[in-house]
């Protein structure tokens, strides 16, 4: 049987529904790429997760998490505003990158792009908050005013394991 997008989103779907009962989805249904998107209640922020059918280099299905920080256009007006790249070297779980919402906006936004089998719909949720919070921590929105992260456990071990290239000194 075929991979379906549609399904696997509808999984997270209902997950993030247990989480949240009050969000609106706002849902974009296709076999090869699926979409949900939705406004996270207590940060106030665009959430976009998209299932793809096939990464093109990998051949998996892949998910896809994005917070939209804003406007590319308003973000570029102010001072400082491309200097959210700079993020991208401190970044640890997620990058700040231009997402295209339709022809003529670019939204800037947190993404994170992971095959589908190394998160299970449970754990968006947590991954999303993890992008948000640590997003909050570097860029010093924390410092100017914000409320402290709540305790958690840690995030799960997303990236899959690597082959060790170099061995130390030790063990030559």
């Amino acid at each position: 049987m075929p991979f379906d997008a549609t399904v696997a989103l509808e999984a997270i779907q209902r997950a993030l529904a247990a989480a949240m009962s009050d969000v609106t989805f706002d849902v974009e249904p296709d076999p090869a790429a699926a979409a949900l998107s939705f406004v996270h209640p207590a940060h106030d922020a665009t959430i976009l997760v998209v299932v793809e059918a096939a990464d093109p280099h990998h051949q998996v299905p892949t998910l896809l998490l994005a917070v939209v920080l804003g406007d590319w256009q308003d973000a570029r007006g102010e001072t400082g505003g491309a200097a959210l790249f700079g993020l991208n070297a401190k970044l640890m779980t997620c990058a700040v990158g231009l997402m295209p919402l339709n022809e003529d906006e670019l939204a800037l936004a947190l993404c994170k792009r992971v095959p589908l089998e190394s998160l299970a719909a449970e754990q968006v949720l947590p991954a999303l908050e993890d992008m948000i919070w640590e997003y909050a921590a570097i860029s010093g929105w924390l410092e100017n005013g914000g409320a402290e992260r709540p305790e958690a456990p840690p995030p799960p071990d997303l990236a899959p394991p690597r082959p060790r290239l170099i061995t130390s000194l030790d063990e030559a």
